[in-house]
């Protein structure tokens, strides 16, 4: 089990080398980059060039990026970035947006990037596919990236409509992101034998609070359970808020006791955590 951490945990504070500098020292190597501004301006190219110089001077392994889907413009105001906007002119500026930040590929080769299909409680079109498959295309085509698609709490980003999607679309190089999170507003149950990464947080089922682990009412030794069976080699990237990053020595060593548990003896497993019905 290998974990990592989003730079969302400091979002209201700027990315640079010392920011980095700190995730490091807390004992993480895998690190996504939250590239929503202000937090991180992709639109500063020296800013782009200090953060790759920061990863090769440190021989960290390649980060993840997680691309811009909102900019915050001030206390209470935002611009949502909406590559399957109905509006063509909303689809080409997030586009633009999107090239932008992808402008960090250039100075450190991401492992993959992280999408979303839409805004949150965005209903589904068929023609959003369209426009889903055209974006993700453009994207490859662009940087050569593999694209990891997230599961928001929408009606196009379900873990089935992005499994409808991978199945009629040509895109060999994307994949699924399964958010926790969210996962858990939307109340997901299957489809774990298809994810490939993970964002790991938790919430109380009603707010998208994005808490620590173990912080809300998720339960997470019936989503171990499911990782273990699904057989998921991926890493569990924490997407927590709060700045309080040592949180995350608690949460690691809990999911980590319940991952060796669940590998030891499934059924064993269930029956400690009364999974065994609901499991079935």
């Amino acid at each position: 089990m290998h974990f990592g951490i989003s730079t969302q945990i400091f979002r209201k504070q700027a990315v640079t080398r010392g920011l980095l500098e700190t995730i490091r020292r807390a004992g993480y190597d895998r690190i996504e980059l939250f590239c929503n501004r202000p937090h991180l301006d992709f639109h500063n190219r020296a800013l782009l060039r200090d953060i790759g110089r920061w990863f090769k001077e440190n021989a960290m392994p390649a980060p993840s990026i997680h691309l811009p889907f909102v900019e915050h413009i001030g206390p209470k105001q935002k611009i949502w970035i909406s590559p399957l906007d109905p509006d063509k002119r909303a689809r080409v500026a997030a586009m633009d947006e999107i090239k932008r930040s992808l402008e960090l590929a250039d100075q450190v080769t991401p492992e993959y990037v992280v999408l979303h299909f839409g805004n949150p409680g965005q209903e589904f079109h068929p023609v959003a596919f369209d426009h889903a498959y055209a974006l993700i295309r453009e994207i490859r085509a662009f940087s050569g990236v593999r694209v990891m698609v997230e599961n928001i709490p929408n009606d196009i980003s379900t873990i089935q409509r992005i499994n409808e999607f991978k199945a009629v679309a040509d895109v060999p190089e994307s994949g699924i992101c399964y958010d926790t999170g969210h996962g858990h507003l939307q109340n997901v149950t299957d489809g774990f034998q298809h994810i490939n990464t993970t964002h790991i947080h938790d919430n109380n089922g009603i707010d998208d609070e994005h808490l620590w682990p173990f912080e809300g009412t998720m339960n997470w030794p019936a989503f171990i359970e499911k990782l273990v069976l699904a057989h998921y080699s991926g890493p569990l990237v924490f997407e927590a808020r709060g700045e309080d990053i040592s949180k995350g020595d608690s949460a690691r060593s809990r999911l980590a006791d319940l991952w060796s548990a669940a590998n030891d003896s499934i059924e064993d497993f269930r029956l400690r955590h009364k999974l065994s019905e609901q499991s079935r």
